[in-house]
C-alpha cells in the first residue's frame, strides 16, 4: 500500500485526497491519501515537526503541506529542491532514504493554468495579493510567464517587502515593487486563503481597485469565491483555483508514486468533484 497525506489547518473540504486516490486507482495502485488537520483535536497539542515525524513513522511516502505551513516547514527538512529553495516555500515533502526532501509543485501548477487561461489577456501590470508561501510560487510564475510589472500587496507590509526583495534577487531584470492598492492594473491574483470556506471574504475589494481585464484566484473551495463572483459581475475574465489545484496535485502524485499523472484525467476528476459547488 502507498499512503500520503495533506498537512494543513482547516482542510476538511480539501479535494486533494480524492484527486490523488482516484488517480492512484486509475494506475492500479493501492493508494490512500489522508488528512492531518492541525485545527482538529487530534493534533491540538502537536507541532509541525511532530506531525511530520508521525507521517514518516506511519510509513507514508510523503505529505503535501498547505496553509499556514509552506514556509515554516523549511526548517525541518534535510534537503530542498532548487526551485523550492528559490521560492522559499515547500508544499510537498517526500520521505526518501530516511531524509525529508522538500519540493514546490505550486509554481508548476499555477504557471500551467495561467498559460491556458490568461495568456491571451493583457499582463503589462499585474497585482499579486498575498506574499506567503503560495504567493511566492505564484509571484515567480507570473514573472517567468512574462508579466510586465508585478505589484505585490500583503496586509503584512514586511511580508510584501520581503517577497519583493526575494523575487527581485531571483529575477533582477524584472519590474517588481510593493503595491499600494491604488495603481490600476490589468489583472489581479489572490494568493491568500481569503475566499476559502474556512476563510470567507475577500483580501481586497474591487470597489477600491481598478482592475481592467482579469482576476485570478488560487482558492478552489468554493470554486467561485466572493472575489471571482464580484469580478464576473464587473465584466472581468476570471480564473479559478482549479487549474493550479490539479497541476500541483499531479506533480505531487508523480513525486509520491513514481508514476506520471494524467493531467487531463485528473482535470476530469476535479470537474466531477466540483460540479455541485461551482457557481
Amino acid at each position: 500500500m502507498t499512503t500520503a497525506a495533506l498537512i494543513g489547518s482547516g482542510i476538511s473540504a480539501s479535494l486533494t485526497p480524492a484527486l490523488h486516490e482516484q488517480e492512484g486507482a486509475a494506475h492500479g495502485l493501492n493508494y490512500t491519501y489522508e488528512r492531518y488537520d492541525m485545527s482538529t483535536p487530534r493534533f491540538a497539542q502537536a507541532s509541525l515537526a511532530d506531525v511530520l515525524a508521525l507521517a514518516q513513522q506511519s510509513g507514508l511516502v510523503g505529505v503535501n503541506v498547505t496553509y499556514p505551513f509552506k514556509q515554516s516547514v523549511l526548517e525541518y527538512l534535510d534537503e530542498v529542491s532548487p526551485e523550492a529553495r528559490d521560492i522559499g516555500a515547500v508544499n510537498t515533502v517526500v520521505f526518501e532514504g530516511g531524509k525529508w526532501i522538500g519540493h514546490n509543485t505550486d509554481y508548476r501548477g499555477f504557471r500551467a493554468a495561467f498559460v491556458r487561461e490568461i495568456n491571451r489577456f493583457p499582463v503589462a501590470d499585474v497585482a499579486l495579493v498575498g506574499a506567503g508561501g503560495a504567493g511566492a510560487a505564484v509571484g515567480l510564475a507570473l514573472v517567468d510567464q512574462g508579466v510586465g510589472a508585478l505589484h505585490i500587496f500583503d496586509k503584512d507590509s514586511d511580508a510584501a517587502l520581503g517577497l519583493t526583495a526575494t523575487l527581485s534577487r531571483l529575477r533582477p531584470a524584472a519590474q517588481i515593487a510593493v503595491w499600494d492598492g491604488k495603481a490600476p492594473v490589468d489583472g489581479l491574483v489572490n494568493a491568500t486563503p481569503m475566499g476559502m470556506a474556512t476563510h470567507p471574504g475577500m483580501a481586497v475589494s474591487l470597489e477600491d481597485v481598478l482592475v481592467r481585464s482579469w482576476v485570478g484566484d488560487i482558492v478552489y473551495f468554493p470554486l467561485t469565491t466572493a472575489l471571482l463572483r464580484d469580478a464576473r459581475g464587473r465584466g472581468l475574465h476570471t480564473m479559478t483555483g482549479g487549474g493550479m489545484a490539479v497541476g500541483q496535485a499531479a506533480a505531487s502524485f508523480d513525486l509520491f508514486t513514481g508514476r506520471t499523472a494524467d493531467v487531463a484525467r485528473m482535470t476530469g476528476h476535479f470537474q466531477t468533484l466540483t460540479k455541485d459547488i461551482a457557481a
